[in-house]
């Protein structure tokens, strides 16, 4: 009976802790349409790279040079994303 208990009180909490990570303690920054943007594209052929890590004009050498999918559109969306993300990370620090 005790075990039963316990492995319903450790579902739960998988279950709970799950959740949170899903719905909140994803920062809005990484829900945003950019995020997602280059969560999409980028991550096809690589790990996602930390934008905080890299000097913008990296990032905008990196979108025309592996973005040639992309619109022109989605290009400038993904870099004022990449450097808004950036801005808000250097903010944290």
């Amino acid at each position: 009976m005790g075990q039963m208990i316990c492995k319903r009180v450790c579902l739960l909490a998988l279950i709970f802790s799950s959740t949170l990570l899903i719905v909140g303690c994803v920062p809005d920054e990484e829900r945003s349409d950019a995020y997602k943007l280059y969560s999409a594209k980028c991550s096809s052929c690589h790990r996602l790279l930390p934008p905080e890590d890299y000097p913008l004009e990296k990032f905008g050498e990196y979108i025309e040079k592996y973005g040639k999918e992309m619109t022109p559109e989605e290009k400038t969306r993904l870099f004022n994303g990449l450097r808004a993300y950036k801005k808000f990370k250097e903010e944290q620090k």
